[in-house]
């Protein structure tokens, strides 16, 4: 390596002093030693043409703020690692209507489409049911207890995603008390009248709580998403309880996530009522929504399985804020695929000394991949381009 390269390379970034990883330690963290050469051709042949350097963080970007470890392969399997198994592999999304869904069915169901090519070999399954057991009882309680406990809430919109830390969403947006007492106030009347079509803020740990009793036996794990605004909540040590708006929040011993659109939505506001819009103006939300649902998901589901945000490559697993999140890429590094791929084929076996018997499976997933893309009305224009050249590349491999 040339000094002038090296000396790029060297560069920190931010409050913990990120540096770009090297080539060598790229290839390292791979961990293909011991795998057909079939397959690593598939995972890794060419990769500097096809994958991007990691971006360099600039002002604002999650890199600049959180201390990132990585992810090795072997970290992975060694330590990290949450294995399929044959009587555990469905994947289920819940998805939890409210009044008025931010993404239609004939949308969504592209979605599901996506995620059984993402997670090949896997079974996908949509619940699909109505909202009354997860949100108007929560409402009531929640009503309750904050005239009851006089719950502080302040705004602190610092615009970074909370669904990346995973038990305690520590970056959120926070809503100022009188919109929370505005909200509750306008919620009792809406319970007589009905009428209005306003979103009340729900508890994302209870809700977290009710899916987790409602895992199915066969799943692998179970993501709820709603079109609520959600919120968490902790209690201090003066006895009062502090409410955090955030986006989602999951646990990955318990494999069970939820997570929520409504601040996804361009036209989110604080008192958590919808404008009228045109029938040309939600289809549009909807397209947005639907991008960034597409990446929220796949990223979620990918924790599950043990992963943790990428400090490698440009990956969909790579740390994000909510500014950086309409850049984020579909796809996985090379890093991040070999540890799906592998868990996934091991099916239930010792993931440590698996060998992937099947390599040709890295090839048609990129297939399936592509084909589910292409489904999206032309929102992954530039990622069809790359699937083609990919594509294209590894047929002359096989």
């Amino acid at each position: 390596m040339k000094k002038e390269e090296k000396d790029e390379y060297d560069k920190t970034y931010g409050l913990f002093k990120f540096k770009r990883p090297l080539p060598s330690e790229i290839e390292s963290a791979m961990g293909l030693v011991g795998e057909s050469i079939l397959f690593k051709k598939l995972i890794s042949a060419d990769y500097e043409r096809f994958y991007d350097p990691i971006k360099i963080p600039e002002e604002g970007d999650w890199l600049m703020t959180h201390k990132e470890y990585g992810q090795t392969y072997n970290e992975y399997i060694q330590k990290d690692c949450y294995q399929v198994d044959p009587n555990h592999n469905v994947i289920y999304i819940h998805r939890i209507s409210s009044n008025d869904d931010l993404i239609k069915d004939e949308l969504f169901h592209n979605v599901i489409t996506l995620l059984e090519a993402f997670f090949i070999g896997m079974k996908v399954y949509l619940i699909d049911e109505g909202n009354s057991n997860y949100i108007n009882n929560n409402n009531e309680n929640n009503i309750e207890n904050s005239n009851e406990n006089n719950i502080e809430n302040n705004i602190e919109n610092n615009g970074e995603n909370n669904i990346e830390n995973n038990n305690n969403n520590e970056n959120n947006n926070e809503n100022n008390i009188e919109n929370n007492n505005n909200q509750n106030n306008d919620n009792n009347d809406n319970k007589q009248s009905n009428e209005s079509n306003e979103k009340i803020p729900i508890n994302a740990d209870q809700l977290l709580e009710k899916l987790k009793l409602e895992m199915p036996e066969d799943a692998y794990c179970l993501f709820g998403i709603i079109d609520n605004d959600i919120y968490t909540e902790t209690l201090l040590p003066n006895g009062k309880r502090l409410i955090k708006a955030t986006y989602g929040k999951r646990s990955v011993p318990d494999r069970v996530s939820i997570f929520s659109l409504a601040r996804f939505d361009p036209f989110f506001n604080f008192n958590g009522k919808i404008k009228n819009l045109s029938k040309e103006q939600k289809y549009k939300i909807s397209l947005i929504l639907l991008k960034r649902v597409c990446s929220a998901i796949t990223r979620e589901i990918c924790y599950m399985f043990g992963m943790k945000n990428c400090t490698f490559m440009s990956c969909c697993m790579n740390g994000t804020n909510v500014a950086e999140f309409d850049n984020k890429q579909i796809e996985l590094c090379p890093i991040c695929l070999r540890k799906l791929i592998t868990n996934i084929r091991a099916n239930g076996e010792d993931i440590k000394t698996y060998r992937v018997k099947k390599p040709l499976i890295v090839y048609n997933r990129f297939v399936r991949m592509r084909d589910a893309l292409e489904n999206f009305s032309g929102l992954y224009e530039n990622e069809l381009k790359w699937f083609d050249a990919r594509i294209e590349f590894l047929k002359t491999l096989i």
